[in-house]
């Protein structure tokens, strides 16, 4: 079994720049996903509030701190991890693929998104339904969707779409929570709607998704579709560390100011993280907090 200083579960933007801080300080470190690197960075059109990156493809980043994390020597590695367990000072990280020792852990899961239980849902997931804007836009040009959601990153995600669709129909469950920047360009799309106060209630269609059903203060209707983007809420990726008793918030996972949870030894950074703003500056400003608690961690520990 491979052992190391410190196990990185997550390589988005969180989990990338833990792994720069500790390859520099010269701990045995990996980084682990059951994705490609980079997170949900690989699912973002368009970047522009990154501090020194105007405008950025999310990919184009993901790319640049794989490659800067690689170029340093971060190791990187693949497998979904089911549990974590710990065995004095060392933890036992199970993934479906391998084993592995680590002194300390970063959690760098950051969040998925929601399901909402709506009839037709799993039904037609892959076939019309989509959590994924960037992924799967493409395969509607030309035709009318709809997203729904009414956070920054579903109005993100209906101006792209509004690029690629003949119309987007923008159901927000509530008041919109975005920037000013934002919703003035979502308005300025000549094909998007919006409906504020909105809430979806069935996804119909045969082979595949055909309309929706939805009610509003006026009552029910209908509206044609070739997608459901929805976007309404997320949770956190960290039901795999139930065993510790880790404290958490509905849960995201609770820290103090050195990014360390209850339990020894285990950190955290990003989007996982029980906080107000989840935004790709501050998931690397935490990184690379946990990063050095963890230093400081490990050198503590008696072989």
């Amino acid at each position: 079994m491979d052992r190391y200083d410190c196990l990185i579960i997550g390589a988005g933007i969180a989990g990338i720049t833990a792994g720069i801080y500790l390859k520099r300080s010269n701990l045995n470190a990996l980084v682990l996903d059951k994705d490609a690197p980079g997170g949900k960075l690989n699912n973002i059109h368009r970047i522009d509030n990154y501090p020194g990156v105007a405008k950025i493809p999310g990919p184009e980043l993901a790319m640049a701190l794989y490659s800067q994390a690689s170029e340093l020597g971060v190791t990187f590695d693949y497998g979904a991890v089911s549990e974590i367990k710990k065995s004095g000072n060392l933890f036992i990280v199970t993934t479906d693929v391998n084993e592995y020792e680590a002194k300390s852990i970063i959690i760098a899961t950051g969040i998925e998104n929601k399901k909402l239980g709506v009839p037709g849902e799993a039904e037609f997931n892959g076939k019309g339904v989509s959590y994924c804007a960037t992924c799967d836009g493409n395969f509607f040009k030309g035709l009318p969707v709809v997203v729904y959601g009414y956070k920054d990153h579903a109005v993100e995600d209906a101006i792209y779409l509004s690029s690629l669709a003949s119309s987007v129909l923008l159901l927000a469950p509530k008041t919109l929570e975005t920037t000013s920047a934002h919703r003035e360009e979502l308005l300025r799309a000549g094909n998007v709607t919006l409906i504020e106060e909105a809430e979806l209630l069935q996804i119909l269609g045969e082979s595949k998704v055909a309309k929706i059903r939805y009610k509003t203060a006026e009552g029910e209707k209908e509206a044609e579709t070739a997608a459901v983007f929805q976007l309404y809420g997320e949770k956190s990726s960290s039901m795999f560390l139930a065993s510790l008793g880790v404290e958490t918030n509905k849960g995201f996972l609770k820290v103090d100011a050195g990014m360390a949870t209850n339990v020894p030894g285990l950190f955290a950074a990003g989007d996982v993280l029980d906080k107000r703003l989840r935004q790709l500056v501050n998931a690397a400003g935490e990184a690379s907090v946990a990063a050095t608690s963890a230093i400081s961690y490990v050198h503590s520990l008696k072989d």
